[in-house]
C-alpha cells in the first residue's frame, strides 16, 4: 500500500507541475495576442496613412503635368 501512496504522490506532483506550466503558457498566449492586436492597429493606421499619401502624390503628379518648365522663370530672376 505504501508503494501505491508513493505512486499517487508522484502523479499528483507531476499533475501540479503540468497545471503550472499550462497556466504560464496561457498567460504568454494572452500577452502575445494583445501584442498582435496592438500591432494590427498600427498596421491599419499605417495603411490608411499610405493611402492618403498615395492620393496626395497622385494629385501632385497631375499638377506637375500641367506645368511647362520652359515657360517658368528660374528662381534667381
Amino acid at each position: 500500500m505504501n508503494e501505491n501512496a508513493a505512486r499517487l504522490e508522484e502523479l499528483l506532483s507531476r499533475l501540479t507541475q503540468v497545471e503550472s506550466v499550462l497556466m504560464h503558457l496561457q498567460h504568454d498566449v494572452e500577452q502575445l495576442n494583445e501584442a498582435i492586436l496592438k500591432q494590427n492597429e498600427v498596421v491599419d493606421s499605417l495603411n490608411q496613412s499610405m493611402k492618403l499619401l498615395d492620393t496626395r502624390l497622385g494629385v501632385l503628379e497631375e499638377e506637375e503635368d500641367d506645368r511647362d518648365p520652359y515657360q517658368e522663370r528660374p528662381p534667381h530672376y
